[in-house]
């Protein structure tokens, strides 16, 4: 008997292990941003445009202090 597998889609994939994400209104998977700055926290905001679709959104990665 064959066990069927979960597929995972493949803008999901690139979301978890390389960091770009797909636009959230149309789906299509971003390439790079448009720019990047660092924050005052050490954080990194990312500024993204969607080339489908012409949507604009930023995404922040916040610093880990230990």
């Amino acid at each position: 008997m064959m066990t069927s597998r979960g597929a995972v889609p493949l803008s999901f994939v690139h979301e978890r292990y390389l960091g770009r994400p797909s636009c959230p209104k149309c789906g299509d998977l971003l390439m790079a941003p448009e720019s990047s700055e660092y924050t005052r926290v050490g954080g990194i905001r990312h500024m993204w445009s969607c080339d489908r679709c012409d949507y604009d959104f930023e995404t922040l990665i916040e610093s880990l202090t230990c």
